[in-house]
């Protein structure tokens, strides 16, 4: 089976983030998966990420600061499906995924009047994130398909990363995922 699709993930943290608001960013998915028995195996190709804003105003001074951080992953993933009707199957399993690199880009802005002078001043910067400084990340994975025709059908699934994306940062990933996916052995089979 072939899938392809969007993906809207953020990052939680146990440590309060009160100064930020925490969003969700799009990414990709795609792969492959393939049944044996009565479990489905997986792997992939996907974009998890996160999206921060912080605005404060102090003293007549306006800060506004706009992140986002984009990274690719090779995932692998078991499930075990169950089907509750006849087009519809609700599955549950895990999935792993290691990072494979990615990009930050943080933005600023800050305006206002200090001592009567009036100013206004931005800067946008970009930081790679290397694949060797990535933990293997490893989650709950469960979610629902429903079989349009015998050529495609749709999926909404959910990831819930339980384990850090890094040593250094005490963040871990929680993902939507929309997928469209069809059966290629369907499509060889009637041609």
């Amino acid at each position: 089976t072939i899938v392809g699709g969007l993906n809207q993930s953020n990052q939680y943290t146990e440590e309060e983030l009160n100064d930020f608001d925490i969003n969700y960013i799009d990414g990709y998915n795609l792969g492959i998966e393939k049944s044996f028995g009565n479990t489905r195996f997986g792997v992939g190709l996907n974009q998890r990420g996160v999206k921060l804003k912080s605005e404060s105003n102090i003293m007549g001074i306006s800060t506004s600061v706009n992140g986002e951080e984009r990274v690719n992953y090779l995932t692998l993933h078991t499930v075990y499906p169950y089907m509750i009707q006849e087009k519809v199957t609700v599955f549950g399993g895990v999935q792993f995924g290691k990072g494979l690199g990615g990009e930050s880009k943080v933005k600023s802005l800050m305006s206002g009047s200090l001592i009567g002078v009036d100013f206004d001043e931005s800067s946008e910067e970009t930081f790679e994130i290397d694949a060797d400084d990535m933990s293997l990340e490893y989650g709950l994975f469960i979610g629902v398909d429903y079989i349009i025709n015998e050529f495609i059908g749709v999926r909404a699934s959910y990831f819930k990363g339980l384990s850090d994306i890094s040593e250094d940062a005490k963040i871990k990933n929680n993902t939507i995922i929309w997928i469209l996916w069809i059966f290629p052995h369907y499509l060889i089979k009637h041609h």
